[in-house]
């Protein structure tokens, strides 16, 4: 039997349920870790209130250490460094690390996001591992190509070779990088050993995101959800996108369908804006987000930019919903279109997949069912915590 570890873990956002994919999958792996492994975990934290969250954390026995975060002013002439550096540069959380560091002996550490990297000593001599939970300059990359202006396409171009020397430095800087996905996965290989790079995807608890009390009915009312963090602008962009360019072209054929948008940070939505066109609502925040699933008829991710693997979805599929997505939106996921889910690229196709959906309850059902079965094969937390589990220990076996 291995002994326990002491794992050192370092989060961008405090690891609780209920606020946004990331936090929920750092959650899930503290739970697991601290089951066989003694866990400190040193987390920025937004705001002071966010402290009220750390008996939870508590509660699985890690040792929790939080810093409220102070974005840094520092500005790099020699050597530029990307935004996401110093809105996470600080010197109080470098100092907890060092003085974290000396006080016991580590043989793990484990640091989350992209942006807490820095404050991993590069020549720690214990086994290190980073969480990719988005491959940054690929995001930046698409936005080049995206580009047609010839100041703006120089302007994001210096952007995304500014991200992709930082990104694959602090990648070079650990022993072992977790992508969500295979497509971030096969982008990172071409900067960083093969070797050092492993995928273990997002889980849901499908025990907790039950469908319906039963997956032969349908809610009466025609209305359409979608889910997210909106400090995160890809959610943002889809619901700007969706409310703009597709439901209209919805509103031409059914009228009455309405579009709920539902998660926290709802207040850096253009309310307004959104309130033009129409029986769209805006609800924030939501400590129990399954009522909104289970009063929805349809979960729609018009995702265009930003790369990772949705919770939303997985929520959605795990509710036993019927899903209309972008291709972007499914990254990471082993789905097939017409049987787990609709996709759809452009508006035209995508308010046309809708109103299929909307008008077919017998494909909304098939969809969902097919969805659910999915997630519990592939994507439950039963079946991702061993993986996440292993990695930890792969150095001590």
């Amino acid at each position: 039997m291995m002994a326990s570890l002491n794992i050192l873990f370092l989060t961008a956002y405090l690891p609780v349920l209920g606020v946004h994919g990331g936090g929920m999958r750092m959650f899930h792996n503290l739970k697991v870790l601290s089951q066989k492994h003694r866990l400190t975990l040193l987390s920025f934290i937004e705001s002071e209130s966010e402290r009220e969250c750390l008996p939870q954390l508590e509660e699985l026995g890690v040792e929790v250490k939080a810093v409220l975060r102070r974005p840094s002013t520092a500005n790099h002439l020699l050597v530029p460094k990307p935004r996401e550096h110093d809105e996470y540069h600080s010197s109080q959380m470098a100092a907890l690390v060092r003085e974290t560091l000396a006080e016991r002996r580590f043989d793990v550490v484990q640091a989350e996001f992209l942006q807490m990297g820095q404050h991993v000593p590069r020549h720690l001599p214990i086994f290190k591992i980073l969480t990719e939970h988005e491959v940054h300059y690929a995001n930046l990359h698409a936005d080049f190509r995206a580009e047609t202006r010839p100041f703006g396409k120089v302007k994001k171009f210096y952007d995304w070779m500014v991200q992709l020397n930082y990104e694959v430095k602090v990648c070079q800087g650990f022993d072992r990088i977790v992508c969500m996905t295979d497509e971030d996965l096969k982008v990172l290989s071409e900067f960083v050993p093969s070797a050092k790079l492993t995928r273990i995807p997002i889980g849901v608890d499908s025990d907790y995101f039950q469908p319906r009390q039963s997956l032969t009915e349908l809610p009466p009312r025609r209305r359409l959800l979608f889910v997210g963090n909106y400090r995160h602008p890809p959610n943002r962009e889809a619901v700007n996108y969706f409310a703009s360019e597709i439901l209209p072209l919805i509103h031409r054929v059914l009228p009455d369908v309405e579009f709920w948008v539902v998660g926290a940070n709802g207040d850096m939505l253009d309310r307004r804006a959104l309130s033009e066109t129409g029986k769209i609502n805006v609800i924030g925040y939501a400590k129990d987000i399954r009522t909104f699933y289970q009063e929805a008829s349809i979960f729609v991710a018009p995702i265009r930019s930003g790369s990772g693997m949705r919770v939303k979805l997985l929520e959605a599929f795990s509710m036993g919903m019927a899903v209309v997505a972008s291709p972007l939106a499914t990254y990471g996921f082993s789905v097939k279109n017409e049987e787990h889910l609709l996709q759809a690229l452009t508006p035209e196709s995508f308010a046309a997949q809708t109103i299929r959906l909307l008008q077919d309850p017998s494909l909304q059902l098939k969809l969902g069912f097919k969805a659910r079965k999915l997630i519990q094969e592939h994507y439950d937390w039963k079946v991702i915590e061993p993986q996440l589990l292993e990695l930890a220990e792969s150095k001590h076996v």
